[in-house]
């Protein structure tokens, strides 16, 4: 077994957790992974790497999506990590020059779509936006129904979304949006929602009561259901976007093989069923079946997601975004 050790990391409401007693790519045979899952399941997945790596230390660093990304940016120079885990796909796509190029043993158990151009990620899970509903504070027919449905004013000061400069699935469902209406609902919908800076508090928070409807990931809302708290899934009836979540290689980081190595493993089918079992998502992988709870697919409609232009149009967005939040 490894030691845990917390500490607090320079990642704004960001927090540290390291599997290693040395610094950030001191060691020789050490895998520094930046990480925008959940504590169990990198923790889950480090034990299982290791096992298999017998000497190779992990060290995690963990954080929102949009705060690896700008460490990553910082460290261009000298970078400090050596993977990224997790988050969404338009993440590494805002900068691809930021990631390495690898040809994984584990290539063929995806689809194109689930692959970044010239190996610069691969994909983790496939990630549907819905509304988790607090069945105990609002019925579930008088919760929203669509995304459009979020700007009327009845649901004024009920729906919690997390901040999209600080939060993947936050910017992800921003884009969405304004990729079905443009900003005018988007901006009526800010003048609605409640922002948090995390996406664990868009779905936690309307689980303890807190607050009605949320905007998050499915398997959040499974999880939560599973836990015993009185919520339920809403998937947008005008579409909710086709994405995915990724992994890959930091280009420059200090420990290439070892990262080639993590990325091979974390890529795998028995790391995608850990991935399944433990955070109930649906795997990116073809040979992998969701979890049971999960609604079928064929049932949710579904839109094709711009990946490229949510990275290319990033900086802008959420300049707006700020803007017109600034003003509220």
């Amino acid at each position: 077994m490894f030691k845990t050790i917390k500490t607090l990391a320079a990642l704004g409401v960001g927090c540290a957790l390291a599997w290693a007693t040395s610094p950030a790519g001191a060691a020789t045979n050490t895998v520094v992974i930046y990480n925008a899952v959940s504590t169990k399941l990198i923790q889950a997945f480090v034990e299982e790497f290791q096992k298999q790596n017998p000497g190779v230390k992990a060290e995690v660093i963990s954080g929102g999506s949009g705060e690896l990304l700008t460490r990553i940016k910082a460290e261009r120079a000298n970078p400090r990590g050596d993977v990224l885990v997790g988050p969404d796909a338009d993440v590494f796509d805002a900068d691809l020059s930021l990631f390495d190029s690898y040809d994984s043993k584990e290539k063929a158990g995806f689809d194109k779509a689930a692959l970044g151009a010239d190996g610069k990620y691969y994909g983790f899970s496939t990630n549907f936006q819905a509304f988790i509903v607090n069945t105990k504070m609002m019925p579930l027919d008088k919760a929203p129904k669509s995304w459009a449905d979020l700007a009327k004013p009845e649901f004024k000061g009920k729906i919690l979304i997390a901040n999209p400069a600080q939060s993947g699935s936050g910017y992800s469902q921003m884009h969405q949006i304004l990729m079905l209406y443009g900003w005018d609902l988007w901006t009526k919908i800010i003048q609605n929602a409640v922002f948090v800076p995390s996406s664990k508090l868009a779905f936690q928070n309307v689980a303890k009561g807190e607050i009605p409807v949320g905007l998050t990931s499915e398997f959040n809302i499974l999880v939560s259901k599973l836990e015993g708290n009185p919520v339920e899934a809403v998937y947008p009836s005008d579409g909710t976007a086709l994405i995915i979540d990724a992994n890959g290689i930091i280009k420059g980081g200090p420990n290439p093989e070892n990262a080639r190595k993590f990325i091979d493993f974390i890529s795998s089918a028995g790391a995608h069923k850990i991935l399944v079992d433990l955070d109930k998502r649906r795997s990116a992988r073809k040979d992998v079946t969701p979890p049971p709870g999960l609604a079928d697919a064929k049932g949710i409609k579904t839109f094709a997601y711009d990946t490229v232009g949510a990275a290319k149009d990033r900086t802008q967005n959420l300049e707006k975004f700020d803007k017109i939040f600034s003003a509220k």
